[in-house]
C-alpha cells in the first residue's frame, strides 16, 4: 500500500513538475513610462516617450540585460501621432499609429513597418481617415492566422434615435492589398446598441459584439432586459445575427474568440434573474453557470450549444456579503485537442453615496477559478483558487498556458502560501495596516484534470519591484513580459 503510494505521489511530482525562470532588468530612469512592445526569437522590446516628446525604442536579451536603444523614424515630418499598438508578422513589426487633426476635424491611423531593430522598411502609409465629430470608437484586429489585418470605426447616426454605422477595411498583412472594404448601418438605434469589439476570421468574415436593450413593450417578465448579440458581415455580402439569450437568466459576462482552426466561441457566466420588490438581489449576484457556444467560422453552422453547472465554485450556502460576487471570464485558452482551458475570476464593483453627491467604488477582486473542458465541451476538471482583494493596487491576474497546463499568476500576501480553503484566506487590502512588502507574486499550476499546484515565484519583500498587470503582455505560450514600472522582467515557463 505505501508503494502505491509513493508511485501517485511520483505521478503527482511529475505532473506538476516545470522550470520557472524570472530575470528582471537593471532599474530604468523612465518615470514608469515604459510600455511593452512584446517580443519574439529571444529578443524583447519597450518603448517610452522622453521629456522632449521623442519615442524611443529598447531591447532586451533573454536575461533581460537592456541591449541597446534607438529612436523612433517612422517618417511623419509635422504630424503629431499617437501609438496604438504593433504585429509582430515573420521578421517585422507594423507599427499602428493616429493623428487627430483638429482644424481638419479628421482622425487618422497610419501604419508604419520596421525590422526587429526598428530601421523603416517602407513609407508609412494612411490606413483609415474619418470625420472625428462623428466617430464613437475605433479598433485594429488581425485575423487568427496573422495574413489579414482590418481597422474599423463605429461612426455616429445623425440623430441619436437613429443607428450608427461602421466603417471597416481588410487589408492583406503585408498592407499591400485592400481586400474588402464596407460601410454597414447596425440593426439596432444607437442608444439601444453598444458595440463592445469587433473581430476578423481568415475568411475576410466581420464580426461585431454588442449589447443590446430590448424595447419596454418587448421585455418579458422571465426575460433579461438586454441580449447579447454577435452580428456576421460576411465577405460575399451575407449576414449572420447569432443571438445569446437565455430564460430566467442575465449574462453576467461574455467572452468571444476565433480560434486558429477558425471556430467562433462565446462563452460566460449566467445569473439569475430575481423579480419583485420584497425578493434578495443579492442572488443575482452569484453566476452558478457556465454557457459555451460554438460556430463554424465557415459556414456559420452551429456546432455546440451547452449551458454547464458551475455551483461548486461557490459554497454550499452562500451567505456573507463577500461570497456573492459574479465570475467574469478573463482569458479561453485554446488547446491543440480542440479543447479549452476557461479563466475566470469573481469580480464587482460596489457604489457607495457619499456627502454631497461625493460617491465612490470599492473595487473587489476575488476567487480564481479554472475550467478544463473537452473538444466536445464536457468538464475534464474544474478547480477553485481562493483570493480575496478589495481596492488593492495591482489586482487580477496574469495567465498562460504550456504543454497542456494552464498557468495563472496573481499577487497576495505572503501568507497565503499555503492557504487552499476560503475559510482560511487572509484578505488582501490597501488598509492602513497592509504593506506592500507583505506581498509576493504567485503562480498556480492547473492541469486538465483540474488538479492545482500554487508556488510564490517573487517575493516583495526586500524589494522595491511592484509588477503592474495592467501593464504586463502575454507573449506567446509560457512566456509572459512583466512591467513593474522602472524595471521589465521576463518570466518563462518550460
Amino acid at each position: 500500500m505505501k508503494y502505491l503510494k509513493l508511485i501517485f505521489l511520483l505521478l503527482c511530482v511529475q505532473s506538476f513538475s516545470q522550470n520557472v525562470s524570472l530575470r528582471w532588468s537593471d532599474k530604468m530612469k523612465t518615470n514608469g513610462s515604459e510600455v511593452i512592445v512584446g517580443g519574439k526569437n529571444g529578443n524583447y522590446y519597450t518603448r517610452n516617450t522622453t521629456k522632449d516628446n521623442n519615442l524611443v525604442f529598447k531591447t532586451f536579451d533573454e536575461k533581460a540585460v537592456l541591449k541597446k536603444e534607438v529612436d523612433a523614424n517612422f517618417k511623419l515630418a509635422d504630424i503629431e501621432y499617437q501609438y496604438i499598438k504593433n504585429y509582430f508578422l515573420g521578421k517585422d513589426i507594423i507599427h499602428l499609429l493616429s493623428e487627430h487633426k483638429r482644424k481638419k476635424k479628421t482622425f487618422s491611423i497610419y501604419a508604419s513597418k520596421t525590422n526587429k531593430d526598428f530601421t523603416p522598411i517602407e513609407e508609412t502609409m494612411v490606413l483609415s481617415e474619418v470625420n472625428y465629430k462623428e466617430m464613437v470608437k475605433y479598433g485594429v484586429r488581425i485575423s487568427p492566422d496573422s495574413t489579414k489585418i482590418v481597422v474599423w470605426t463605429e461612426l455616429q447616426g445623425k440623430k441619436k434615435s437613429k443607428p450608427n454605422s461602421i466603417q471597416y477595411k481588410i487589408f492583406d498583412a503585408k498592407l499591400k492589398n485592400v481586400l474588402n472594404e464596407k460601410t454597414v448601418v447596425l440593426p439596432h438605434n444607437a442608444e439601444d446598441m453598444e458595440v463592445y469589439n469587433c473581430h476578423l476570421d481568415d475568411y475576410q468574415n466581420f464580426y461585431v459584439n454588442s449589447e443590446v436593450t430590448k424595447p419596454k413593450k418587448e421585455q418579458k417578465k422571465e426575460e433579461s432586459e438586454t441580449y447579447t448579440n454577435v452580428i456576421v458581415y460576411g465577405k460575399n455580402d451575407e449576414v449572420k445575427n447569432i443571438v445569446y439569450e437565455y430564460k430566467n437568466k442575465m449574462i453576467d459576462s461574455f467572452y468571444l474568440n476565433i480560434t486558429k482552426d477558425n471556430t467562433l466561441i462565446c462563452t460566460g457566466f449566467l445569473s439569475p434573474i430575481i423579480k419583485g420588490f420584497l425578493k434578495s438581489k443579492k442572488r443575482e449576484l452569484v453566476s452558478d453557470e457556465l454557457f459555451i457556444v460554438k460556430n463554424d467560422c465557415k459556414t456559420f453552422a452551429e456546432k455546440q450549444n451547452k449551458v454547464i453547472s458551475v455551483s461548486a465554485l461557490y459554497p454550499d450556502k452562500v451567505s456573507k456579503v463577500s461570497e456573492y460576487v459574479p465570475f467574469k471570464v478573463r482569458e479561453v485558452h485554446e488547446l491543440k485537442d480542440g479543447s479549452v482551458s476557461i479563466v475566470a475570476e469573481q469580480y464587482k464593483a460596489v457604489y457607495h453615496s457619499g456627502y454631497q453627491g461625493n460617491g465612490y467604488y470599492v473595487y473587489f477582486y476575488c476567487d480564481i477559478a479554472v475550467i478544463n473542458l473537452d473538444n466536445k465541451s464536457e468538464v475534464k476538471g474544474m478547480v477553485k483558487i481562493p483570493k480575496f482583494q478589495k481596492d488593492v493596487k495591482n489586482p487580477s491576474l496574469l495567465t498562460t498556458t504550456y504543454k497542456g497546463k494552464t498557468y495563472v499568476v496573481y499577487e497576495d500576501e505572503t501568507k497565503n502560501d499555503n492557504v487552499n480553503t476560503d475559510k482560511d484566506i487572509k484578505k488582501s487590502t490597501t488598509s492602513i495596516f497592509s504593506r506592500d512588502t507583505n506581498n509576493s507574486l504567485f503562480l498556480v499550476t492547473v492541469n486538465a484534470k483540474g488538479e492545482m499546484k500554487k508556488e510564490i515565484i517573487y517575493s516583495y519583500d526586500k524589494s522595491d519591484i511592484r509588477s503592474d498587470f495592467n501593464k504586463c503582455v502575454v507573449i506567446k505560450d509560457g512566456e509572459i513580459m512583466l512591467n513593474a514600472n522602472d524595471y521589465i522582467g521576463i518570466l518563462k515557463i518550460k
